[in-house]
């Protein structure tokens, strides 16, 4: 799904444009949780997996890895499933990323994964220039259907200043 850039000369025309866009939904994408998958989600955290630092680096006995391994950044997360983040004004960055873990995740688990724009909000910054916050979340279940996180990522859109 590809987005082309949302560019809209007056605010009226912008916030329209951009309101359209929330709840728009990637195509879902499932994958299976594979032991390499926890290993190395353990060895980026450099916790093991035990909650101590492994200078052997090899991961312990437990089976079970957080949900944020399938999804570090939801941001890049929603673009991986062909949901290009809006960029309206001419510089966008990252806002900041949240996870809610509601179950665990297990080897051997299928994951659904499936973004979306779940919120589009116009703001002003203090100096008055045009600033818009996406909020897009990524959403995990597993093969039973039960739901084992969402992954949140704010996409901060606004004017360069004029000198």
């Amino acid at each position: 799904m590809a987005a082309a850039p949302v560019r809209a000369t007056e605010p009226a025309a912008l916030r329209r444009e951009l309101r359209a866009l929330v709840g728009t939904v990637s195509a879902p994408r499932t994958r299976p949780v594979l032991a390499s998958d926890v290993h190395r989600f353990r060895l980026a955290t450099a916790a093991g997996g035990c909650g101590e630092h492994r200078p052997d680096r090899r991961p312990c006995g437990r089976v079970g890895g957080t949900p944020t391994f399938f999804c570090p950044d939801p941001l890049v997360a929603a673009e991986a499933l062909g949901l290009p983040r809006p960029r309206p004004l001419s510089r966008t960055i990252d806002g900041g990323s949240q996870w809610q873990v509601v179950r665990p995740v297990r080897v051997g688990d299928t994951l659904t994964l499936v973004a979306r724009i779940a919120a589009i909000t116009p703001r002003t910054t203090a100096d008055g220039r045009p600033m818009v916050l996406t909020v897009i979340e990524v959403l995990a279940w597993n093969q039973d259907g039960h739901q084992v996180g969402v992954a949140r990522g704010t996409s901060v859109s606004y004017e360069e200043r004029v000198s």
